[in-house]
């Protein structure tokens, strides 16, 4: 187990490698903070120390931040912190790399497990393997990856990482499941050589189509275009209507049926989808697998167009039929309404204003377009039918017929609830006080009597 106490300042020599090594990757300063790391040996024991790397105003700053063992189950970590969104964040206070102390700054190295507060850190000193005997065939100057570490617990446990090396397979190098074919099983890395390609070289075979082609005697490609396209197919969404009808075991066929058909996945999801909405039944093979699939495809479709078509039809006829029922009862509503309170027409005696009553909705719809406002949107005839407000006209007693100011009366609140003339426009005063003064308070005596 790492202990505090075996922790030592940055060799002089380390922070000029590491500063050389920053200066070549960042020519100017850079106020990100960025990671590296060196070997040492602690009490006989491997460790792979994190350095953090910073500018601030102009000045380059380093400090250690985390220490992994080869063989200890944990680390040691001082001032860093991680966030998800963030990532890892350091506290440069104690160092005068920062003008803001973090809370959770505070200089203590703490323990915890060796799994942790690994970020990625470029080891600057890798020749210092050279010291120990048992990592001389390791390949470690070409070890992929970013953790050494990590790199020689493996190569202790399959030391077959250094013929994938050395064979140009550094992708394979680190997969545990091809290190224990090939420690268990010589003939597999032969055979990996002798179907070695680009493909290949870049890790682009996936380990179980590489096993499976290996094991069964079959064409790598073959196996390789099979398993990216059942991939492609189980991880998009879009094609979750074909996932519903072909299961995982019958891929291959499936794959098969679309390449003699000449079919894509979007052709064929049309035809399930159509399928469904005619209610065949798309357990049997015969409705899943069709002989000439572009003619059921089409026919299917066609069919799907027609129902739609004529169900479309019948919900237009009742949809008509409903309106035409709504219509009705709204004008006969409305009938009721302007008969119990045209009385509200003669509640006044002024000699330049007339007020007549809505007679039905195409009242309200003239009035609308005339001036300019909603009153004939549709909204207003099914209220008025209704009985919860009323709509009245406002005329010049010489001009009847040409529309001027349109109001709503509720005569459950026995208010007028708005009073607009063209374009939504405020009336002019004397209307107002017409309607406010002395059309409103005849109309309230109407309408308690009307009640009564």
């Amino acid at each position: 187990m790492l202990d505090k106490n075996y922790v030592k300042p940055i060799p002089k020599s380390i922070i000029a490698i590491i500063k050389r090594e920053d200066k070549t990757r960042y020519k100017t300063p850079c106020g990100n903070t960025r990671f590296y790391s060196y070997l040492a040996v602690w009490k006989k024991e491997l460790v792979k120390i994190t350095v953090a790397v910073k500018h601030y105003k102009e000045q380059w700053f380093c400090k250690q931040v985390a220490v992994h063992g080869l063989r200890s189950t944990n680390a040691l970590v001082k001032d860093v912190e991680f966030y998800y969104v963030g990532g890892y964040v350091v506290g440069w206070h104690d160092i005068k790399a920062s003008s803001r102390k973090k809370n959770w700054e505070d200089g203590i190295w703490y323990s915890c497990d060796g799994k942790y507060y690994d970020m990625y850190a470029p080891t600057i000193n890798l020749d210092f393997l050279d010291r120990f005997p048992e990592y001389q065939y390791s390949e470690y100057k070409r070890f992929p990856g970013d953790e050494i570490l990590k790199y020689l617990r493996l190569y202790e446990q399959f030391p077959e990482t250094e013929y994938l090396i050395k064979s140009g397979l550094s992708s394979y190098a680190m997969n545990k499941t091809i290190l224990k074919q090939v420690k268990k099983d010589k003939a597999f890395h032969k055979w990996l050589m002798a179907n070695y390609d680009k493909k290949m070289e870049n890790g682009r075979y996936y380990c179980d189509a590489l096993l499976e082609a290996y094991k069964k005697k079959l064409p790598l490609q073959e196996v390789q275009a099979f398993a990216e396209r059942k991939k492609g197919l189980i991880t998009d969404y879009y094609y979750k209507t074909i996932k519903s009808v072909i299961s995982p075991k019958e891929f291959k066929r499936f794959f098969h049926y679309l390449d003699k058909e000449k079919a894509s996945y979007s052709l064929y999801s049309d035809y399930i989808h159509a399928c469904r909405y005619l209610n065949i039944d798309l357990t049997l093979d015969r409705n899943r697998f069709p002989r000439d699939f572009r003619f059921w495809h089409d026919l299917r479709a066609e069919e799907m167009y027609t129902r739609r078509k004529i169900e479309q039809e019948k919900a237009d006829k009742e949809r008509q039929r409903l309106m035409r029922i709504e219509q009705r009862k709204i004008v006969r509503g409305f009938a009721k309404i302007v008969k119990k309170y045209s009385s509200l027409t003669h509640c006044s005696t002024n000699a330049d204003f007339a007020v007549l009553i809505a007679k039905n909705p195409a009242d309200l719809e003239a009035e609308g377009k005339a001036l300019h406002h909603c009153v004939g949107s549709g909204t207003y005839d099914k209220k008025m039918s209704r009985g919860e407000t009323i709509i009245f006209f406002i005329r010049r007693i010489n001009e009847l017929e040409t529309p001027f100011v349109t109001f709503e009366y509720s005569p459950s609140s026995k208010k007028v609830l708005q009073c607009y003339a063209k374009n939504n426009s405020k009336p002019e005063d004397n209307v107002m006080q017409f309607v406010e003064n002395e059309w409103l308070p005849n109309a309230n005596k109407k309408v308690q009597k009307i009640a009564a």
